[in-house]
């Protein structure tokens, strides 16, 4: 399937999403904030990128501006426990999808398939 980046800060929430996102086949890193997820997207390339906007170090907002600016049609999904604010500036940087916590398995699922499908 495809390999696929997490940054979540939120121990917890990331774990159930890489296992979740393990278990229906994809490969998984996972990074615990902006500047580790930055480090990632620097050392290998990934089919897509979930991303807190709200993160310690780099923002989620920054770092999809920058996944934006070096892959344009790598698919981004911005997560927000935070409102309208958050979600409008990762539209603006051009997150192809904002999913607000808390969010359904099934929906991720859905919006990681649909991404993924279509590149």
């Amino acid at each position: 399937m495809a390999k696929i980046l997490i940054i979540e800060d939120d121990d917890g929430l990331r774990e159930v999403l890489a296992t979740f996102l393990r278990e229906v086949g994809h490969v998984v890193v996972e990074a615990s904030d902006g500047l580790e997820g930055m480090e990632c997207m620097d050392r290998e390339p990934f089919d897509l990128i979930i991303v807190d906007v709200m993160l310690p170090y780099v923002s989620g907002i920054g770092l999809v501006k920058l996944s934006k600016e070096r892959s344009p049609e790598l698919p981004v999904i911005c997560i927000t426990g935070y409102g309208n604010s958050p979600e409008k500036l990762a539209q603006e940087e051009h997150a192809d999808r904002v999913l607000s916590k808390p969010f359904d398995l099934k929906e991720l699922a859905g919006a990681v398939e649909a991404l993924l499908a279509h590149p």
